[in-house]
């Protein structure tokens, strides 16, 4: 029977100390909650596994019937407990991943002009682009891209083409593959790191000592319950005294001696219970004092601990992000003891491989035998500690859609190999073999009778090294040597087309270049300069063969002063002349100069200056086109600042060009320019408004334009404005207009409508009408 009374005992403790542990603590949300919690005790003669139930926190407590005893709390009341629980319930062994997950945008285009601007003239254009990226991720681990590009317009001037591209994400996957090495160095480190872990279950256990001490201490003063005492005891007696039997004089005297007495005994009594109760308040409070100090250095020794754990990682992901091969990563993994089984299948390869793309792309290698082309077919770049490249397409030199008539096309291909010791981006020596087909452009012969720009074979080698003198400071050099061009002497011959490249004493089909990269840290300097002599036989899908040899070389410093609030740069070159329609056997020795200065202070405007080349193409007949270069001088200031909770940005902008009615076919030469800008943007309404002037040779031109957007609500923006422009040419004022619809769509996409109309240059120095508009669907899924 005791020992059954004595488990009903335990039993009723363990249920109260349950719901004070639930609703105790400062830090539950709804202490009223837990009273319809339920509650769930069992018993086990062995000590169990703590694994807890899904939603349940068990907590052990040992008896002397039983080796543990434990009761169950839901884990609603510990949001902690429950975040841990339900991490555990879908850890990454129990999920499967997902075969195929896709994501990506479209979006749709539409643009109209009703004049297009010089040297042509047509009107009435439509253009359309539809265009689609997908971002693929298979097994959650294989990053790849899609593009589908598709234009058609109703111009003769425009082609129609379909573009795609197919490419593996290697950014992406060297991204996710160096996180999931920090995931598995940190989880390591923290399960080989128990200081923190001890240090905070310490600071536990000090935190609940110096709360439960602190209850005690706020306890009713056990003074007040002995002057309460008293006082009912005195009304005890006065009560005594008023009872209507009296005895006598000698009970009575009797009786108040035996009450004096015990009031005294009381008294005593009382105050050594005061006594000890207040020594025992004394002991509490440094007991108190005691515990609060070694809190506070616990305390101050878990953040020590904890901020040097956190820079450890800090170091430890900057050293994982910092990894240029796979190597680099695995020595990371097995430094730290942790398995590589954390990583991808194939991991190693899939992190050589530099670039992988199918469909259109450019192809960009070095600087005397493929640079910024436009292929359209393979490009594969494998870099483990070897480098290999693999490149093959057809070649489109049509940027500019409309300059090369549809007629004079002729299909062109390029083919390359590389192979070399060292990675891409660092030192490395690399052997170059291209070939291909390439259309010869040149306006002598393009103008032959037949129509035709003819095309021909070309091949050539080339070594390129990279030498890094320090981290700092490299340098870049190559040397190329190509076949002859097919108008040379030996152009024609068959059999000996490949001899050029192995006939080391023919020097006019041979190119060198040489570059310097260098930064200085300490002065926040950086200095680059190039170096490139090209042969006059030399060829490559790189530089445009003139028929004379060239000598090109610039130079460019950029410097910081002032705590890098303002910026220097300038620079030097000679001969920067790539124009395919230039005449054969052109040469040229031209210099060029160009400076620019920002400087950017804070609660100060942004000022900003430069003086450099500018480059105007002019159509001069059928395929015959020039160019012309003319310094330009500009200079612009930008303020920001709030007013309450309006934003302002001031704008101004100063241009001048320095040229001439003979050296320019743009009928705007040698004029000033001038544009003064304001906008202010407050809550959802935006206005902005602007004034320019442009002086020329002889004429004066002043337009104001002013601009209103509002957004109705997360839906609905809509905008619009006018313009006033007054020509001294013209007595007439012009006016234009803008407006503009943007619709937010949840789960449709935003769809964006533009009109303009405006002005463009005519002949006589005349202002001729034109109208834009535009329609865009744009869709991210």
């Amino acid at each position: 029977m005791r020992t059954l009374l004595a488990v009903s005992v335990f039993y009723c403790c363990s249920l109260s100390l349950a719901k004070a542990s639930g609703i105790s603590g400062s830090d539950r949300r709804d202490r009223n909650n837990t009273k319809n919690a339920p509650l769930f005790v069992c018993s086990t003669d062995t000590m169990p596994r703590m694994q807890a139930q899904p939603g349940v926190i068990k907590i052990p407590v040992r008896g002397k019937l039983h080796d543990v005893f434990f009761y169950a709390i839901p884990a609603d009341e510990f949001p902690e407990e429950k975040e841990v629980l339900k991490k555990k319930t879908l850890s990454p062994e129990n999920k499967r991943p997902q075969l195929l997950k896709v994501t990506g945008n479209i979006l749709y285009d539409v643009n109209y002009r009703s004049r297009i601007d010089t040297p042509y003239n047509e009107n009435d254009v439509y253009q359309h682009t539809v265009q689609t990226r997908l971002d693929l991720l298979y097994k959650e681990k294989y990053p790849f891209r899609m593009y589908v590009t598709t234009r058609f317009s109703n111009s003769s001037l425009f082609r129609k083409y379909t573009d795609l591209n197919f490419q593996f994400s290697q950014v992406d996957f060297k991204r996710k593959l160096k996180q999931q090495v920090f995931d598995a160095v940190q989880s390591h480190l923290l399960s080989q790191n128990n200081l923190c872990d001890s240090l905070k279950r310490l600071l536990e256990v000090k935190k609940l000592a110096i709360s439960s001490i602190h209850m005690d201490l706020q306890k009713p003063n056990l003074i007040q319950k002995i002057v309460e005492e008293r006082e009912r005891q005195l009304l005890e007696a006065r009560m005594l005294l008023k009872q209507s039997s009296i005895p006598g004089r000698e009970e009575i005297t009797d009786s108040l001696k035996l009450l004096f007495k015990k009031k005294e005994s009381d008294s005593t009594n009382s105050d050594n219970k005061y006594n000890r109760y207040k020594d025992s308040l004394e002991a509490k409070k440094q007991q108190l004092d005691s515990l609060i100090a070694e809190y506070h250095a616990l305390e101050a020794a878990f953040a020590r601990v904890k901020s040097a754990e956190q820079t450890n990682l800090a170091n430890l992901k900057k050293q994982i992000d910092g990894a240029k091969d796979a190597q680099a990563l695995e020595e990371q993994l097995h430094q730290l003891k942790v398995p590589d089984t954390v990583l991808p299948k194939g991991y190693k390869t899939l992190y050589s491989i530099q670039s992988l793309s199918i469909g259109r792309s450019i192809a960009d290698y070095s600087e005397l035998s493929v640079k910024n082309v436009s292929i359209t077919g393979l490009q594969v770049e494998y870099n483990p500690h070897y480098y290999y490249a693999v490149a093959a397409g057809k070649v489109d030199y049509r940027f500019r859609d409309y300059i090369v008539p549809n007629h004079s096309r002729s299909n062109q291909y390029l083919a390359l190999a590389r192979f070399g010791k060292g990675t891409k981006n660092g030192s490395h020596l690399i052997f170059t073999y291209y070939t291909g087909k390439r259309q010869f452009f040149n306006a002598a012969i393009a103008s032959q009778p037949t129509g035709g720009i003819p095309s021909y074979n070309l091949a050539g080698i080339s070594i390129e090294g990279i030498y890094a003198l320090n981290k700092n400071i490299s340098v870049i050099g190559e040397v190329a040597k190509s076949t002859m061009p097919y108008y040379s002497l030996d152009s024609m011959q068959s059999k000996g087309w490949m001899n050029a490249v192995t006939r080391f004493s023919e020097r006019s089909n041979e190119a060198y270049s040489v570059k310097l990269l260098s930064q200085f840290p300490k002065t926040l300097t950086r200095f680059s300069g190039n170096l490139r002599y090209t042969g006059a036989n030399f060829q490559s899908f790189s530089t445009y063969t003139s028929g004379a040899s060239q000598l090109k070389w610039n130079v460019q410093l950029e410097q910081s002063l002032l705590k890098k609030q303002l910026t220097l740069i300038s620079s030097l070159q000679q001969n920067d002349y790539n124009n395919p329609f230039a005449t054969t056997s052109y040469k040229s020795s031209s210099l060029l100069a160009s400076f620019q200065a920002n400087l950017r202070i804070k609660k100060w405007p942004i000022l900003s200056i430069g003086y450099y080349p500018s480059y105007q193409l002019i159509k001069t007949g059928d395929d015959a086109y020039s160019e012309s270069r003319y310094y330009t001088l500009t200079g612009s200031a930008g303020y920001y600042f709030n007013i309450r909770d309006a934003q302002f940005s001031s704008y101004v902008v100063f241009s001048r060009f320095f040229n001439s009615a003979n050296d320019s076919g743009y009928i705007y030469y040698n004029s000033k320019n001038i544009l003064l800008s304001q906008s202010i943007a407050w809550d959802r309404f935006s206005v902005m408004g602007s004034a320019s002037l442009s002086n020329g040779t002889d004429y004066n031109m002043y337009t104001i334009e002013n601009t209103c957007q509002v957004a109705i609500n997360k839906i609905v923006s809509v905008g619009g404005g006018g313009k006033m422009i007054q020509y001294s040419l013209n007595p007439q004022t012009q006016w234009g207009y803008n407006a503009n619809l943007t619709l937010k769509i949840p789960r449709l996409g935003d769809i964006q409508l533009m009109t303009d109309e405006g002005y463009l240059p005519a002949v006589n120095k005349q202002l001729v009408k034109n109208r834009t508009g535009r329609l865009t669907y744009y869709k991210i899924f």
